[in-house]
Formats: structure tokens, sequence, C-alpha cells
């Protein structure tokens, strides 16, 4: 799976879609809170992939997944 930045941390997800607008992230559950940790000033992630900014993304929804052990995070463009 590829690797990308999420606020300057590595992570690499169990799946990860791309579209236009939207990113869909299937991340372990014990990294969620590394991974998207609670921000007092903001709800944005900058998201960088292959030494690109893909710029800020905001959660819209996180549901389990039908992976055991994981959450799908479905981000939107801000």
């Amino acid at each position: 799976m590829d690797t990308l930045f999420i606020d300057a941390k590595s992570v690499t997800p169990h799946s990860l879609r791309i579209y236009e607008e939207l990113i869909d992230i299937e991340l372990p559950l014990n990294a969620t809170e590394t991974v998207f940790p609670k921000k007092p000033n903001t709800l944005s992630y900058a998201f960088e992939k292959d030494g690109l900014s893909l710029g800020y993304y905001k959660i819209l929804s996180a549901k389990v997944s039908v992976t055991e052990g994981f959450i799908l995070f479905k981000l939107h463009k801000q």
C-alpha cells in the first residue's frame, strides 16, 4: 500500500481511495488517535502523497470497517 503523510506523519493505510475532492482511507483502530488527533483550532488535516500536497481535508464520517479492527474515514477537501 502507498505511504502518505497526514499532518507530516507517515501513514500506510489498509486501503486508500482518492477521488476529485474526497478521500476514503481505512486505518487500524489503534492508529486513529495518532493520525487524526483532536485539534483545538482547526478540523482540517494536511495530506501529502509522493511529495505533492493534496491539500487540506476535513473528516466527514468515520465508521467501523467490514475488515475487523479497522475504521473507514471519509474526508472532503477544504
